[in-house]
């Protein structure tokens, strides 16, 4: 996508947001997205503090666009470093036993489901009654790229699934890693190790003192 039509499908999000109707609609089309190991290497490159996760609009379909937060400053001059991934609507089968292979991380595996389940049960509440809090439905999401860091950075974990969680009235964003499982007697580094889901999601707005450069 050339960045005049990233930001026209950002700007998109952007007007709907605090629409209940709409915003309920777009969040039913799918569960979670992927974030890749080529896609982590490509923002490690600028040492960045967060990845930005920009909801957006394209055609009739809710996706993310996802840049890191140096890259964010210059997007133009970093289209490689922008990626627009889809809101999918599950995870292949083979992939069913990712969560098996998970290890707690920044908050148990325990409370990373009851995060994932409360979004399932109270999604439409939640949709229904933010538009008349302060912030409203947010507009993007930040997160730390330490978080990244623990799922890529020395492992071979080849991607992760990035899932809605909801807790005290705040979304969050779940990351777990979809390890692929390593062949008898691999001697890759991480082999027969989880990866630790994660959750440290900042919501936006409030806004904060650097500019997001996609808003």
């Amino acid at each position: 996508m050339k960045i005049e039509d990233v930001k026209k499908s950002i700007k998109a999000w952007s007007s709907v947001r605090n629409s209940p109707d709409k915003v309920l609609t777009y969040f039913k089309q799918g569960s979670c997205f992927k974030i890749t190991k080529a896609q982590f290497d490509q923002w490690n490159k600028n040492s960045p503090a967060n990845l930005c996760v920009y909801p957006a609009i394209v055609g009739t379909q809710l996706k993310f666009v996802l840049i890191d937060s140096e890259s964010d400053k210059d997007t133009a001059n970093h289209m490689d470093a922008l990626f627009v991934q889809d809101f999918l609507v599950g995870l292949d089968i083979a992939a069913e036993g990712f969560i098996d292979n998970a290890i707690d991380g920044n908050l148990t595996i325990t409370d990373a489901l009851k995060k994932m389940a409360h979004w399932t049960m109270f999604v439409d509440s939640w949709v229904a009654n933010s538009p008349h809090t302060e912030n409203g439905i947010f507009q993007a999401l930040l997160v730390p790229f330490s978080d990244l860091k623990s799922h890529f950075e020395g492992t071979s974990n080849p991607e992760s699934a990035v899932f809605f969680g909801l807790e005290n009235g705040k979304a969050d964003l779940l990351l777990w890693g979809l390890k692929a499982k390593q062949p008898a007697g691999s001697m890759m580094l991480t082999a027969g190790a989880g990866i630790a889901v994660a959750d440290m999601t900042v919501n936006i707005p409030p806004y904060p003192n650097n500019v997001l450069g996609l808003i």
